[in-house]
């Protein structure tokens, strides 16, 4: 196959990219990171482009070579927002982007007599791919899984041709170089047309992840607070304790209530209701350990699960959280919203390893603090079990 038509087919490919990347995120309504790759697609394309309508002029050299790496700055921005890890390496990008700058300027006022240009695009290029690389395989993540393996290595396998047309202009002075040069834009034009086409279906492969995980993290999640919900803290619980039952761990629960919460709701509306809801689900998750689970039940009640805990320590651990509650001072509309809060705990060292029974003991207990006066931690009272259930 010829340079010229393997040029074709590389902008053809181009477009097509950034059309299908743009009409899916336009279809899905929202798709991170999709303009920027569209934009990138398309500046690189317009690079080639240059060389397909015949610019090999210095100065065409030179701003197909700037498009091609501001295309790259571009994909490593979207593979950047779709992963959702804030700016990273964007300022080595900036820094890559401007010595290209002043590097082809310094090329157009200084002509040298090797192909420098062709070096300097190469070489901008490569570092940019492979800085792109490692955000997607270090940041991918095991729940990206194949996806992210997939794309990390195209544009791996992406950053290493251009790093090989690099150096073979370092044997510009070879009695063979133009044949040598020729033969080397063919097979790198072929590999364009490879790994592009894996980065472009990786991409897609990666945003069907990120919408796949971001749908189950909405399915396991409570709208209002960000807190799990009643399901998904079902489903942790369930697979804690078969392992306590494995390890002759123990496991406890506290449920909580929040007093007063329909007076609040009454007086100043349900806005600040909700601004309650909120201001507690940020101090819990604030108060427990890593590997505790806190859900939202369901109106003003809470549950925390608390892994390799006994009584004594998930009765210290509900005091602490109610602690933290009670310093809780809200401001709504100019008015002062205190918030307090009634704790039952449950373990499984007097209840036995039964998630249902937990949830009925500590449940029962948070009665018996809301009958007692409010505002204070109560253990289940129940005779003591063994650890089946």
């Amino acid at each position: 196959m010829d340079t010229h038509t393997l040029v074709v087919m590389n902008v053809l490919l181009y477009v097509l990219y950034a059309g299908v990347i743009a009409l899916n995120a336009r279809m899905i309504g929202t798709a991170k990171g999709a303009a920027w790759f569209a934009g990138a697609n398309l500046s690189r394309g317009g690079g080639l482009l240059l060389i397909l309508l015949g610019v090999v002029t210095p100065a065409g050299q030179a701003l197909g070579g700037m498009m091609a790496v501001l295309g790259m700055m571009m994909l490593h921005f979207s593979f950047d927002r779709l992963l959702e890890r804030g700016p990273l390496l964007r300022s080595l990008q900036y820094v890559l982007v401007g010595m290209m700058a002043v590097g082809t300027v310094y090329l157009l006022i200084v002509p040298p007599r090797y192909p420098a240009m062709l070096l300097l695009i190469c070489a901008t290029e490569s570092v940019q791919v492979a800085a792109t690389a490692s955000v997607v395989f270090l940041f991918g993540g095991e729940e990206l899984g194949p996806a992210a393996s997939l794309t990390g290595a195209s544009l791996a396998v992406y950053a290493f041709l251009l790093l090989a047309r690099a150096s073979s202009t370092l044997r510009f002075s070879s009695m063979g170089y133009p044949e040598l040069a020729n033969e080397t834009l063919r097979y790198w034009l072929m590999g364009m047309l490879v790994t592009n086409s894996a980065i472009a279906f990786g991409f897609m492969f990666l945003s069907a992840a990120k919408q796949r995980i971001e749908l189950l993290w909405h399915a396991q999640a409570d709208e209002l607070t960000g807190l799990l919900n009643r399901w998904a803290l079902a489903r942790i619980a369930l697979r804690e304790i078969a392992r306590c039952g494995r390890t002759k761990g123990m496991i406890a629960v506290v449920m909580m209530d929040l007093d007063g919460l329909k007076r609040v709701n009454d007086s100043l509306g349900h806005g600040c209701g909700d601004a309650v809801l909120q201001a507690v689900g940020k101090a819990l998750q604030e108060t427990v350990r890593g590997q505790d689970a806190v859900a939202r039940m369901g109106g003003d009640e809470f549950c925390i699960l608390l892994p390799d805990t006994g009584l004594a320590e998930a009765m210290m651990a509900a005091e602490r959280m109610r602690t933290q509650v009670e310093a809780l001072t809200l401001r709504y509309r100019d008015e002062t919203v205190k918030i307090r809060t009634s704790l039952g705990v449950a373990s499984s060292e007097n209840c036995g390893l039964s998630w249902q029974t937990l949830l009925e003991q500590s449940d029962a207990a948070l009665y018996r603090a809301k009958r007692g006066g409010r505002n204070k931690v109560v253990a289940a009272e129940v005779e003591p079990l063994g650890e089946g259930g």
